[in-house]
């Protein structure tokens, strides 16, 4: 039999990091923050999306330093115990050979693995021994592999059994004609990390309960910076800035909807209407006599524009009635009512210049 003798001794470090959560919720945390920003960069109100968009960001920022955090414990955690202490180091001997072609079942009736089995009762009664484990990989053809693993708590343990008792080696001599001439190999290590002291474990309602409460707390800052951002009424101590006048003839396009699904005017008047496109597709607004109908007056039908750009529809308004407006582009999706009333608004739609008051005159 060939003795691998300078495997034998040697000592191999392995460490097994324990099962963690935090590189699912670091990929959910990062796919979230994607969707949120580019959902944040269409949309113009950012009611939802500033929340969306502060959710996603403390989410990730959380996952990350949790899976950092993570990492340093369990390097801690293989080199000392739950309590602070050392964790106790163990031994374990590693036996490895093939078994000839043809020769598993005699092997595992009367021959080899049946005395290496049998020994078992012998070994407990050595100090320091803990188990024992033979593993075989059966082959359909050619040699089947076999492995034998008999763990110490201490070193003195294995090396009294090495040189005093009867080991595994001896076992396997008795049956050289099993066994594939020059496979054994033995290897003595010492277990850095086993999973046997692993104690935490978690589930998929764990697992998603951590991604759920990330999420939801992120979105309560979001909310919280949004409305004192919304509530903010400019710098220092003077009076809020005015709100401006919405102009019930600027008509402004996003991807797909307009901002207004009704406009009024005035009968028999001009107006001019202006479209707004802050979308990325093309979109025109086009004024109809009734949906599917004819175009309700000559130039009552807006250029098609691009995203940026802004163009204005002028023509002049039919008697009081219930009118129709479309984006011709996307008429599913974009459209409203459009209504002409008496003492509606006409013209641009911009309300009139408040004059300046002019100082009082001193007296």
């Amino acid at each position: 039999m060939d003795h691998q003798a300078n495997a034998h001794g040697e000592h191999h470090d392995v460490h097994l990091p324990d099962p963690s959560i935090w590189p699912l919720v670091v990929g959910v945390a990062a796919l979230f923050l994607g969707a949120a920003l580019i959902y944040w960069s269409r949309v113009d109100d950012k009611t939802f999306a500033g929340p969306l968009l502060g959710a996603a960001i403390v989410s990730a920022l959380i996952a990350v330093f949790g899976w950092a955090y993570e990492d340093g414990q369990m390097r801690k955690k293989a080199a000392m115990g739950g309590h602070g202490q050392a964790a106790p180091t163990r031994y374990t001997q590693v036996v490895t050979f093939a078994l000839a072609e043809g020769k598993l079942e005699q092997a595992r009736k009367s021959g080899i693995i049946h005395d290496l089995e049998s020994s078992d009762n012998q070994l407990r009664d050595l100090d320091g021994f803990q188990d024992l484990r033979i593993i075989v990989s059966p082959a359909a053809t050619g040699p089947s592999q076999v492995l034998v693993e008999t763990t110490w708590s201490d070193r003195e343990g294995l090396a009294t059994y090495e040189e005093t008792r009867q080991t595994m080696l001896d076992i396997i001599a008795r049956h050289t004609d099993e066994v594939v001439p020059g496979t054994v190999q033995v290897f003595d290590m010492e277990v850095i990390r086993d999973t046997k002291d692993v104690t935490f474990r978690f589930g998929t309602g764990a697992a998603f309960t951590v991604i759920a409460g990330l999420m939801l707390g992120g979105f309560m800052v979001g909310a919280g910076l949004n409305l004192f951002a919304s509530e903010s009424t400019g710098t220092g101590g003077g009076a809020p800035a005015p709100t401006p006048v919405d102009n019930p003839f600027r008509v402004i396009a996003t991807d797909n909807k307009f901002d207004k699904k009704e406009i009024v005017a005035g009968p028999n008047a001009e107006i001019t209407i202006t479209l707004v496109n802050r979308g990325r597709a093309k979109h025109n607004i086009h004024f109809y006599d009734r949906k599917g109908g004819q175009t309700l007056a000559p130039g009552a039908e807006g250029a098609i524009i691009d995203g940026g750009m802004e163009t204005k529809v002028t023509f002049v308004t039919p008697g009081p009635g219930e009118y129709y407006f479309v984006c011709d582009l996307h008429p599913d999706q974009m459209d409203g009512i459009f209504r002409v009333v008496e003492g509606g608004p006409v013209g641009t739609g911009e309300p009139p210049a408040t004059p300046e008051a002019s100082p009082a005159p001193e007296g």
